[in-house]
């Protein structure tokens, strides 16, 4: 039987990889000569569950151990990963040790982890059943003429195994889940190794129609969780990339879909090009991806995403004329920095297109299923190259106080009332009553942008929120945070900031942010307390960390705004206008705000209206200034007054 192409020439990869991404290939061997030693180390670039602490076998592996009672260590040491890195290893190396370990390895996997009913909740879910088949492939490629044939026969005879399990695990679950993507990729793979059609065939309807369901207009994958988005787009990205090696058609719909996942991700991700740890996701480089998206699409924007530290899965998918490729693609970025990621609620507010420029992310939409997070209305900023303001992460799995929290709103940086959380936790995959996201309004102007959103979720309080952004490009962010009740209810508002690494103090009514390279105050205008803490986060799964926080609360009687501006890269002067109406009549704090602004010799002023544009004259009135509209802003560059809203 022909075998099929499988990804790029392995001695050349290994050679471009020796050269242009030497960590990459240091930190291979490393992980092999541990793997070599019986001890595991789960720390890949995409790995989904990555551990810190080492975990040693004096004796033969235990396939199905759950060390320090989590169950994630087990997926991962069974998703083989490791072949992989004593693939890399041994083609980087020449060493025969790293081969004899794969060979003794799969073959102890082979013997004694069968598939039963039982194993099916461990060593053999349906998603490693989808996830193995390209770690084996991958190191039987790296490995080549080298592997043993009659372990190459095994090992097929073990893949046709897995596409039987793969073709019936498969149900209304697979079909929305990233399961389901990943196990149509398995599929794939095992189907292009065998040669069989039928499973190819099988494997790209399935995964087509895992997209169509899954991937909403904008690109983003429904799980409101960048890594599993990422996982999924991957799983396409892949199929995509050995179909037209092999000269496999492939259906519309499904490049369609891949790269619009791409293009989501190319505004989704940091400056650094880093994906968000919003839900379930760690902080990691979306680099490879990115990447694979410009070559496969041959699409500016995805060219521009890429650029930056090469990735050493570009080598070893696209060979060593990757980097070349790369550089000849036409490469351009949207003229408006800032974009709506409008149908999964994730608006990203930009001053341009560097990695040293201002960045904010919005989240208004909709929860994600059991990998989301309540983090309705939560924004993340990153200034000067580093996070200003971000998600604490996720941790872990494991169903505890510390899922809870990580997962709960004050974890994040958004509101909450009376000290009740809007969506509340179940367990580690469940929730209990979801609260409802209104819909949001996003206006992009040059010199300023705004975002609103808003959601439900204290209904039986009888109270909603909303959040305001306005974005005094490029270094000033004024935010409202409205609690709208009826007339003499009263609440607690709670308003959470959690700073990235580095220090904070608080004077006054402002808190000062100190972090590597850059700096950022932030005001609070409308009488709240203030509290700073050190918080808990997890830039990875099973990194525990610690960052500093801020806590704002105040009461809330009717319509109240609790106002604050946080300032970039530098400090400066903000306080509460009083607001007239244009025939100079007083109107009440419940129905509008104003907020002036000094920094750097210059002066901004917003002004907002809390109510849908009903004062006498319809113009409202403050520091001399006015306007009609329910947001407006004054600057330099628009003395007159710019209206958002």
């Amino acid at each position: 039987m022909t075998r099929p192409t499988l990804w790029a020439e392995p001695a050349a990869a290994a050679e471009a990889v020796r050269r242009l991404c030497p960590d990459a290939a240091a930190a291979a061997v490393a992980r092999a000569e541990e793997i070599c030693a019986r001890t595991f180390l789960f720390r890949d670039h995409w790995e989904m569950e990555p551990t810190c602490q080492p975990v040693h076998f004096d004796g033969p592996v235990q396939w199905d151990a759950v060390p320090a009672g989590d169950p994630e260590w087990t997926y991962a040491l069974n998703r083989h990963t490791i072949f992989v890195n004593l693939g890399k290893a041994w083609r980087l190396t020449g060493r025969v040790r790293y081969l004899d370990a794969f060979a003794a390895l799969l073959a102890d996997w082979l013997s004694r982890v069968p598939h039963t009913p039982a194993s099916e909740s461990s060593t053999w879910r349906a998603l490693e059943a989808g996830l193995r088949p390209e770690n084996w492939l991958r190191a039987a490629a790296l490995f080549g003429q080298a592997l043993p044939e009659e372990l190459r026969r095994r090992m097929d005879e073990s893949l046709a195994e897995h596409g039987a399990y793969l073709e019936k695990a498969h149900g209304p679950f697979q079909r929305l889940s990233n399961w389901g993507a990943i196990q149509a990729h398995g599929l794939f793979l095992i189907g292009l190794r065998l040669g069989r059609t039928d499973w190819q065939d099988l494997a790209l309807a399935r995964l087509t129609e895992n997209l169509r369901h899954a991937v909403g207009p904008d690109g983003v994958q429904w799980e409101q969780s960048p890594m599993y988005h990422c996982e999924v787009l991957h799983a396409a990205l892949d199929t995509l990339l050995l179909a037209g090696q092999n000269g496999r058609s492939v259906p519309p719909e499904l490049e369609e879909k891949a790269r619009a996942m791409c293009r989501a991700l190319a505004v989704w991700t940091a400056p650094d090009r880093t994906i968000l740890p919003q839900g379930d996701s760690d902080v990691i480089d979306a680099g490879d991806l990115l990447a694979a998206g410009a070559l496969l699409f041959a699409d500016p924007l995805l060219a521009a995403a890429a650029g930056g530290p090469l990735c050493e899965e570009t080598l070893w998918d696209f060979g060593p004329d990757a980097p070349a490729r790369l550089a000849a693609l036409p490469a351009a970025w949207p003229e408006e920095p800032s974009q709506a990621l409008a149908a999964s609620g994730n608006y990203i507010l930009r001053s341009g297109w560097g990695r040293e420029d201002t960045w904010i992310h919005f989240h208004a939409g909709s929860l994600g299923g059991g990998h989301g997070h309540a983090d309705l209305l939560h924004i993340d900023v990153y200034h000067g190259g580093e996070a200003v303001l971000t998600d604490a992460g996720r941790l872990t799995y494991v169903d505890g106080e510390a899922r809870r929290t990580l997962k709960s709103p004050a974890a994040h940086n958004t509101l909450r009332l009376d000290g009740c959380d809007f969506t509340q936790y179940q367990g580690t995959w469940s929730w209990g009553p979801i609260a409802q996201p209104l819909p949001a309004h996003a206006r992009f102007a040059p010199g300023a942008d705004c975002l609103a959103g808003g959601h439900l979720g204290y209904l039986a309080q009888g109270a909603a929120v909303e959040r305001r952004l306005v974005f005094l490009k490029p270094d000033l962010l004024v935010g409202a945070d409205i609690v709208r009740a009826p007339a003499g209810q009263s609440h607690r508002a709670e308003q959470f900031f959690r700073f990235g690494p580095g220090s904070l103090t608080a004077a006054g009514h402002a808190a000062f942010w100190q972090g590597g390279r850059t700096c950022a105050q932030l005001h609070w205008l409308s009488g709240q307390q203030a509290g700073l803490y050190d918080a808990p986060c997890a830039p990875a799964y099973n990194a525990p960390a610690k960052a500093p926080a801020l806590r704002l609360e105040a009461g809330a009687a009717g319509t109240a705004a609790l106002v604050w501006v946080l300032s970039l890269g530098g400090t400066c002067q903000a306080e509460l206008l009083p607001v007239t109406t244009g025939a100079g009549e007083p109107v009440a704090p419940s129905a509008a705000g104003a907020v002036r602004i000094r920094r750097d010799g210059q002066t901004c002023t917003v002004l907002f209206s809390w109510q849908a544009r009903a004062h006498e004259a319809g113009l409202l009135c403050a520091g001399g200034c006015e306007a009609h509209g329910c947001t407006a802003v004054f600057t330099p560059q628009h003395p007159q007054g710019l209206c958002l809203d």
